[in-house]
Protein backbone atom coordinates (compact mmCIF):
# COMPACT_ATOMS: atom_id res chain seq x y z
CA UNK A 1 0.00 0.00 0.00
CA UNK A 2 3.06 2.25 0.20
CA UNK A 3 2.85 3.72 -3.28
CA UNK A 4 -0.68 5.10 -3.01
CA UNK A 5 -0.84 8.89 -3.24
CA UNK A 6 -1.21 10.78 0.03
CA UNK A 7 -3.87 13.25 -1.09
CA UNK A 8 -6.25 10.48 -2.13
CA UNK A 9 -6.74 9.48 1.51
CA UNK A 10 -8.40 12.71 2.55
CA UNK A 11 -11.32 13.37 0.20
CA UNK A 12 -14.14 10.89 0.82
CA UNK A 13 -17.25 11.41 2.97
CA UNK A 14 -18.16 9.91 6.33
CA UNK A 15 -19.88 10.69 9.62
CA UNK A 16 -20.22 9.95 13.33
CA UNK A 17 -19.18 11.27 16.70
CA UNK A 18 -16.06 10.82 18.85
CA UNK A 19 -17.97 9.48 21.87
CA UNK A 20 -16.05 10.53 24.97
CA UNK A 21 -12.54 10.54 23.50
CA UNK A 22 -10.30 12.93 25.43
CA UNK A 23 -8.23 15.63 23.75
CA UNK A 24 -4.65 15.33 25.07
CA UNK A 25 -3.34 18.38 23.23
CA UNK A 26 -1.65 19.10 19.91
CA UNK A 27 0.54 16.32 18.50
CA UNK A 28 2.37 15.67 15.25
CA UNK A 29 3.54 12.53 13.45
CA UNK A 30 7.22 11.74 12.95
CA UNK A 31 9.15 9.11 10.98
CA UNK A 32 12.01 7.96 13.25
CA UNK A 33 15.03 6.17 11.79
CA UNK A 34 14.21 3.10 13.93
CA UNK A 35 10.74 1.97 14.98
CA UNK A 36 9.63 -0.87 17.27
CA UNK A 37 13.28 -1.76 17.97
CA UNK A 38 14.00 -3.88 14.89
CA UNK A 39 12.53 -1.90 11.98
CA UNK A 40 14.67 0.61 10.08
CA UNK A 41 13.18 3.43 8.04
CA UNK A 42 13.33 3.05 4.25
CA UNK A 43 14.46 6.39 2.82
CA UNK A 44 13.95 9.66 4.61
CA UNK A 45 10.21 9.64 5.27
CA UNK A 46 8.09 12.40 3.80
CA UNK A 47 6.11 15.29 5.24
CA UNK A 48 3.94 17.31 2.87
CA UNK A 49 2.22 20.55 3.81
CA UNK A 50 1.53 22.11 0.42
CA UNK A 51 -1.74 23.95 -0.13
CA UNK A 52 -3.38 21.22 -2.24
CA UNK A 53 -2.73 18.52 0.37
CA UNK A 54 -3.89 20.84 3.15
CA UNK A 55 -7.15 21.50 1.27
CA UNK A 56 -7.73 17.78 0.76
CA UNK A 57 -7.12 17.10 4.44
CA UNK A 58 -9.45 19.90 5.52
CA UNK A 59 -12.29 18.30 3.53
CA UNK A 60 -12.06 15.31 5.87
CA UNK A 61 -11.78 17.38 9.02
CA UNK A 62 -8.02 17.92 9.43
CA UNK A 63 -7.47 21.68 9.62
CA UNK A 64 -4.01 23.12 8.87
CA UNK A 65 -2.90 19.63 7.97
CA UNK A 66 0.51 18.16 7.16
CA UNK A 67 0.64 14.73 5.46
CA UNK A 68 3.19 12.15 6.59
CA UNK A 69 4.43 8.96 4.89
CA UNK A 70 6.93 6.49 6.32
CA UNK A 71 8.11 2.94 5.60
CA UNK A 72 10.11 0.66 7.87
CA UNK A 73 11.61 -2.78 7.23
CA UNK A 74 13.78 -5.38 8.92
CA UNK A 75 15.74 -5.57 5.64
CA UNK A 76 18.69 -3.21 5.25
CA UNK A 77 17.73 -0.46 2.82
CA UNK A 78 20.46 1.96 4.01
CA UNK A 79 22.24 1.84 0.63
CA UNK A 80 19.09 1.73 -1.47
CA UNK A 81 18.75 4.29 -4.26
CA UNK A 82 15.31 4.28 -5.94
CA UNK A 83 17.02 5.36 -9.17
CA UNK A 84 19.38 2.36 -9.09
CA UNK A 85 17.61 -1.04 -8.87
CA UNK A 86 20.94 -2.79 -8.25
CA UNK A 87 21.06 -1.27 -4.74
CA UNK A 88 17.97 -3.10 -3.50
CA UNK A 89 18.75 -5.70 -0.77
CA UNK A 90 19.43 -9.28 -1.86
CA UNK A 91 16.37 -11.41 -2.48
CA UNK A 92 17.41 -13.80 0.27
CA UNK A 93 17.22 -10.91 2.75
CA UNK A 94 13.90 -9.68 1.41
CA UNK A 95 12.35 -13.15 1.68
CA UNK A 96 12.81 -13.03 5.46
CA UNK A 97 11.84 -9.38 5.86
CA UNK A 98 8.95 -7.85 7.75
CA UNK A 99 7.84 -4.26 7.61
CA UNK A 100 5.07 -1.71 7.68
CA UNK A 101 3.95 1.49 6.00
CA UNK A 102 2.33 4.47 7.69
CA UNK A 103 0.34 7.05 5.76
CA UNK A 104 -1.41 9.83 7.63
CA UNK A 105 -1.32 13.40 8.76
CA UNK A 106 -1.67 15.83 11.63
CA UNK A 107 -3.38 19.13 12.33
CA UNK A 108 -6.52 20.24 14.15
CA UNK A 109 -9.27 17.57 14.19
CA UNK A 110 -12.59 18.65 15.70
CA UNK A 111 -14.31 15.26 15.25
CA UNK A 112 -11.95 12.24 15.24
CA UNK A 113 -14.71 9.76 14.38
CA UNK A 114 -15.74 11.69 11.28
CA UNK A 115 -12.10 12.08 10.25
CA UNK A 116 -11.54 8.33 10.71
CA UNK A 117 -14.65 7.43 8.71
CA UNK A 118 -13.62 9.66 5.82
CA UNK A 119 -10.01 8.51 5.94
CA UNK A 120 -10.97 4.84 6.03
CA UNK A 121 -13.49 5.26 3.21
CA UNK A 122 -10.83 6.86 1.03
CA UNK A 123 -8.42 4.00 1.77
CA UNK A 124 -11.07 1.51 0.67
CA UNK A 125 -11.76 3.51 -2.48
CA UNK A 126 -8.08 3.66 -3.34
CA UNK A 127 -7.60 -0.09 -2.81
CA UNK A 128 -10.55 -0.88 -5.06
CA UNK A 129 -9.40 1.51 -7.79
CA UNK A 130 -5.80 0.30 -7.67
CA UNK A 131 -6.78 -3.35 -7.85
CA UNK A 132 -8.96 -2.76 -10.91
CA UNK A 133 -6.36 -0.70 -12.81
CA UNK A 134 -3.44 -1.85 -14.93
CA UNK A 135 -1.01 -1.01 -12.13
CA UNK A 136 0.61 -3.78 -10.11
CA UNK A 137 0.84 -1.55 -7.03
CA UNK A 138 -1.63 -3.58 -5.02
CA UNK A 139 -0.90 -6.92 -6.68
CA UNK A 140 -4.64 -7.44 -7.32
CA UNK A 141 -5.56 -6.67 -3.72
CA UNK A 142 -9.18 -7.00 -2.70
CA UNK A 143 -10.91 -5.95 0.49
CA UNK A 144 -12.24 -8.75 2.68
CA UNK A 145 -15.33 -8.24 4.83
CA UNK A 146 -16.16 -4.93 6.46
CA UNK A 147 -14.10 -2.57 8.64
CA UNK A 148 -14.10 -3.53 12.31
CA UNK A 149 -13.91 -1.04 15.16
CA UNK A 150 -11.03 -1.85 17.51
CA UNK A 151 -9.72 -0.51 20.82
CA UNK A 152 -6.64 1.70 20.73
CA UNK A 153 -6.21 3.79 23.85
CA UNK A 154 -6.64 7.50 23.21
CA UNK A 155 -8.03 7.13 19.69
CA UNK A 156 -10.87 5.80 17.60
CA UNK A 157 -9.72 3.03 15.27
CA UNK A 158 -10.78 0.53 12.64
CA UNK A 159 -9.11 -2.41 10.93
CA UNK A 160 -9.86 -4.40 7.78
CA UNK A 161 -8.26 -7.26 5.90
CA UNK A 162 -7.17 -7.51 2.29
CA UNK A 163 -6.32 -10.48 0.12
CA UNK A 164 -3.54 -10.10 -2.42
CA UNK A 165 -0.60 -11.82 -4.08
CA UNK A 166 2.79 -11.13 -2.50
CA UNK A 167 4.93 -9.50 -5.21
CA UNK A 168 8.07 -11.24 -4.00
CA UNK A 169 6.96 -14.71 -2.94
CA UNK A 170 4.07 -14.92 -5.44
CA UNK A 171 1.97 -16.50 -2.71
CA UNK A 172 -1.54 -15.41 -1.81
CA UNK A 173 -1.57 -13.34 1.37
CA UNK A 174 -4.33 -12.13 3.68
CA UNK A 175 -3.25 -9.10 5.69
CA UNK A 176 -4.91 -6.67 8.07
CA UNK A 177 -4.35 -2.93 8.12
CA UNK A 178 -5.54 -0.46 10.76
CA UNK A 179 -6.22 3.27 10.97
CA UNK A 180 -6.65 5.58 13.95
CA UNK A 181 -7.79 9.16 14.55
CA UNK A 182 -7.61 11.46 17.55
CA UNK A 183 -7.88 15.24 17.97
CA UNK A 184 -4.63 15.97 16.14
CA UNK A 185 -3.49 12.90 14.18
CA UNK A 186 -4.94 10.37 11.75
CA UNK A 187 -3.00 7.53 10.14
CA UNK A 188 -3.13 4.11 8.53
CA UNK A 189 -0.60 1.38 9.34
CA UNK A 190 -0.22 -1.51 6.89
CA UNK A 191 2.11 -4.31 8.07
CA UNK A 192 3.60 -7.02 5.87
CA UNK A 193 5.56 -10.23 6.49
CA UNK A 194 7.27 -12.09 3.65
CA UNK A 195 7.85 -15.12 5.89
CA UNK A 196 4.14 -15.86 6.29
CA UNK A 197 0.87 -15.95 4.39
CA UNK A 198 -0.37 -12.81 6.07
CA UNK A 199 -0.50 -10.50 9.07
CA UNK A 200 -3.46 -11.26 11.33
CA UNK A 201 -5.74 -8.74 13.01
CA UNK A 202 -4.23 -8.93 16.49
CA UNK A 203 -0.72 -8.41 15.10
CA UNK A 204 -1.87 -5.43 13.02
CA UNK A 205 -3.52 -3.86 16.07
CA UNK A 206 -0.43 -4.45 18.18
CA UNK A 207 1.92 -2.90 15.60
CA UNK A 208 -0.42 0.06 15.03
CA UNK A 209 -0.78 0.71 18.76
CA UNK A 210 2.96 0.55 19.44
CA UNK A 211 3.87 2.59 16.37
CA UNK A 212 1.38 5.30 17.31
CA UNK A 213 3.03 5.59 20.71
CA UNK A 214 6.42 6.10 19.06
CA UNK A 215 5.62 8.37 16.11
CA UNK A 216 3.01 10.62 17.75
CA UNK A 217 4.80 13.36 19.70
CA UNK A 218 3.86 16.68 21.28
CA UNK A 219 3.68 19.49 18.72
Amino acid sequence: MAAIGVGAYFVIGGGGGAGGLEDDGAHKLTTPATALTEYKRVGEGNQVSDSDTAKDMEKSGVKSGTAVVGQWSTADFSNYDPQDPSTIPDQSELLTAKGFTMVGGYGEIADPQTALDKFFASIQKEVKESSSSDSNTMQNAELVGEPEEVEIDGAVAKCQSTKSTNALTKKESTDWFCAWADYSTVAMVSPGDNTSTGVDKDTAIDITTKLREEVRVKA
